[in-house]
């Protein structure tokens, strides 16, 4: 039913659409244009309320494993190559080892050629070493015969024979430790096993737990050539312990007391309850191939809550800052594009409910960016309606010119950006993903609401007289400064700054670079009000810690904040990849009720992650500067993009002076900063070309310095629209938020800098070192675009007459 109503509305709404762009009826056009944004509004809300937003694993808790497949071995001992059937074999074992009921939600994918993606969103803290455990156990499943003396002499470490030689046919395995019913693991002596092997776990058939008076156990019944295997050995060994080994580890070792067991054969290893029926679930599903781990993001419940709250908070405070800005700057018409901004965020929503889009912790700091950069588009339009008022036009008369003359450059500053999202999206996975979806639907719904949303209010406003002028506090005077003679200068303090943005990379070295692109842990603490804790207690905490094997924990740091939106603080510790689950379980014993998140990600991952971004940047400044070329002039695409690259490569280096290491998160950062560069830019060389075809008498320099300070306000009000979100985040974000928020905040800066003293004086310098004539090749251009116009007029006509 709900299939039906939404492709019903969308049908309308796709129909109102297409009469409300048609129509140049003032009246008709105000009529649709309400319906249409009502219509749309209210399925947006539909959608959210029947639907809902799916949440990702590090807002409703849970874990996502990337599994790497290892090369198995063949039976005569040869390496065993990955194959797709054994990532489907692999994926289908997964299956039942961590669903056997099937009441789990749990997903599954191939990503590459070796790896499989594990989703388990609602798995408690508790279950996830479980989780672990069942994904790493190949479960290979050997019955080997003891050493004979095994009973009397416990110290056959050197496996010697009487005549003192190592015997060869032996080897050393670890046993199982036993553990009472308080849970104290008691480790037992190693034993002395045969090389050789008697029979394997492919004879096994089938496996169950059952429980007698001896407590928890695992039957096996063998297969008839397991059986008759099983009776020989039995036969010629009676008397005699076998071990019963899996993965390398001797479970149990019983006695040999008959000479015929029937095919069935019993595990008593002292299990628990769990452990029967997850050692019989794994040799019930053996795997060919051994799994590593390759990263882990497991986040518990209570973190991914104190995320949303966070969230919500971040994004109130983002709108309330917005909305005080715009209406002090705007008055009446400042509300007109906050109502927009909220038809906006209603359509965002909608899009993702009826689309399934999976709301991560990123996607909340890009629905926070698109607050932001909504309004950048309200600016354009109504820095455009001051000037077109100012040359004596009638309201209604300006408004029109504004949206016509504001459409080029908000169309190309948009399609840029998309531009970067749409290949953030593209190469990357998991979490980032999910700022990537909401970053696209942003923008499209952004130009939504500033287009046509504020175009309808605007036209009842006028129309019913509650709208007459536009009242704007003018920030910059309405005057024309030589700022291209400035150039020089900062030109200078860029290559200044961009060479302490590289010696800082240089200096830190592997330390610039986060667990997402060397390998590594992460845990991630929220406090509660009221807990008490200092970076020397996380010191004095982990210092002491060991590793299952006994080693100590190194390479460690840890971060404490406050937490201005719960009144608690954050804890960021950095370890190595094997040290991260260590590390929680102890801050969890210590402080009591604390949320934590853990990450985890292996060198091989994460220097691959690093050569993939890497890529994404090179692509998408690639196809910027290619979209650029058709639209604008060789000079400008040139200009574009290197101001764009001074922006992007200068972020780097400073956010990791500001004590940040580079990560993932940071690759949608900076795709996010190319894409707002590019729109800055844009808007600016927008001005320039209209300038130049508009004529009036100077010099090239004087028409760009003019075109320039006409886009000074619009450029200077933009940038506190963009950058009220990103400080809310810096203040009330969490790790991953702040980690996102701060080079934003930076490339805002940069972006809003490079447009003006960066990318306009050097279409000037290329002009001039070319003898390029500028303004020849502007007024071709639009002789080319008028001719193309007048063409498509024509057949329209004549198709008419037809």
């Amino acid at each position: 039913m709900q299939a039906y109503l939404t492709f019903i509305l969308g049908t309308i709404i796709l129909l109102l659409l297409i009469v409300y762009v048609g129509t140049a009826v003032q009246k008709t056009k105000r009529l649709i244009g309400t319906l249409l944004v009502a219509l749309t509004a209210f399925s947006s809300i539909l959608s959210v309320k029947q639907l809902g937003i799916p949440l990702g694993i590090d807002l409703q808790g849970g874990s996502e494993f990337i599994v790497e497949i290892m090369p198995g071995k063949s039976d005569d001992g040869t390496e065993k190559p990955v194959t797709s059937e054994s990532v489907q074999q692999a994926i289908k074992i997964l299956e039942k080892r961590l669903n056997p009921d099937g009441q789990k939600d749990l997903t599954m994918q191939p990503q590459g050629e070796n790896r499989i993606v594990i989703q388990m969103p609602g798995v408690t803290p508790a279950e996830i070493d479980n989780v672990r455990k069942l994904i790493q156990q190949v479960a290979h499943l050997e019955f080997r015969m003891v050493h004979v003396q095994q009973g009397y002499d416990q110290k056959l470490a050197e496996l010697k024979s009487t005549s003192g030689v190592r015997d060869p046919s032996y080897i050393l395995l670890k046993q199982k430790p036993e553990i009472d019913k308080k849970g104290v693991e008691t480790p037992q002596d190693d034993i002395v096993v045969k090389r050789r092997t008697e029979f394997e776990g492919k004879h096994v058939s089938k496996a169950g737990a059952m429980y007698d008076a001896q407590g928890w156990s695992v039957m096996l019944a063998l297969n008839s050539e397991g059986a008759a295997l099983f009776d020989g050995v039995a036969q010629s060994n009676q008397g005699n312990r076998m071990a019963i080994i899996v993965d390398d580890v001797v479970i149990s070792a019983p006695v040999l007391k008959e000479r015929h067991y029937g095919g069935t054969a019993v595990i008593n290893g002292n299990f628990s309850q769990e452990e029967a029926f997850a050692l019989s679930t794994m040799l019930n599903n053996p795997m060919e191939n051994p799994l590593v781990i390759a990263s882990e993001s497991s986040v518990s419940s209570a973190y991914g809550a104190t995320s949303i709250s966070q969230g919500k908070w971040v994004g109130i405070a983002a709108l309330a800052l917005t909305t005080l800005f715009m209406v002090f700057i705007y008055r009446l018409a400042g509300l007109v594009a906050i109502a927009g901004l909220i038809i906006n965020m209603c359509i965002l929503f909608g899009a993702m409910a009826i689309f399934q889009f999976t709301l991560t912790m990123p996607g909340i700091a890009g629905l926070v960016l698109t607050i932001g950069m909504a309004v950048d588009a309200n600016v354009l339009i109504y820095e455009r309606l001051r000037e077109e008022m100012e040359d004596g036009k009638t309201l209604a008369g300006a408004l029109d010119a504004a949206y016509e003359k504001a459409f080029s450059a908000i169309a190309d500053s948009n399609i840029t950006t998309l531009i970067a999202a749409v290949i953030l999206f593209v190469i990357s996975g998991g979490l980032v993903k999910g700022f990537a979806v909401t970053l696209m639907i942003g923008l499209i719904s952004s130009m939504i609401g500033a287009l046509i949303v504020t175009r309808v209010i605007f036209m009842w406003v006028i129309d019913k007289g509650i709208l007459t002028t536009l009242k704007t506090t003018r920030i910059i005077p309405d005057k024309v400064w030589d700022i291209l003679s400035t150039a020089p200068k900062f030109i200078i303090a860029s290559l200044v700054v961009t060479a302490i943005s590289f010696g800082t990379l240089f200096y830190k070295g592997k330390d610039s670079l986060g667990i997402d692109f060397r390998g590594g842990g992460r845990v991630d603490v929220v406090f509660k009000a009221g807990q008490e804790a200092t970076e020397s207690e996380l010191n004095d905490l982990v210092t002491p810690l060991k590793l299952s094997d006994g080693k100590a924990i190194g390479g460690f740091t840890a971060q404490l904040k406050s937490d201005p939106a719960t009144g608690g603080k954050l804890a960021s510790i950095r370890c190595e990849q094997d040290s991260a689950i260590t590390i929680d379980a102890a801050v969890k014993a210590k402080w009591k009720d604390v949320s934590t998140s853990i990450s985890t990600v292996g060198s091989v991952l994460g220097e691959e992650s690093m050569y993939s971004s890497l890529w994404a940047l090179a692509v998408a400044l690639v196809a910027i500067f290619l979209y650029l070329l058709v639209r604008y002039e060789f000079a400008f695409a040139l200009a574009a993009i290197v101001a764009l690259f001074h922006d992007v490569l200068m972020v780097p280096g400073l956010i990791v002076l500001f004590g940040q290491q580079l990560s993932i998160i940071h690759v949608g950062a900076l795709l996010t900063i190319a894409g707002y560069s590019i729109n800055d830019t844009i808007v600016v060389f927008d001005r320039i070309r209209e300038t130049i075809q508009r004529g009036g008498a100077g010099s090239l320099r004087d028409l760009m310095n003019e075109a320039i300070c006409k886009t000074l306000s619009r450029t200077l009000l933009t940038g506190p629209t963009a950058l009220a979100p990103m400080i809310v985040l810096l203040f009330l974000g969490n790790p991953s938020m702040l980690e996102f928020a701060l080079p934003i905040t930076i490339g805002v800066l940069l972006g809003t800098y490079s447009s003006i003293f960066i990318a306009s004086p050097l279409v000037l310098w290329y002009a001039k070192k070319t003898g390029t004539s500028l303004k020849r090749q502007v007024l071709d251009a639009q002789i080319e675009q008028m001719k193309a116009e007048q063409a498509i007029a024509a057949a329209k006509a004549a198709g008419e007459r037809a």
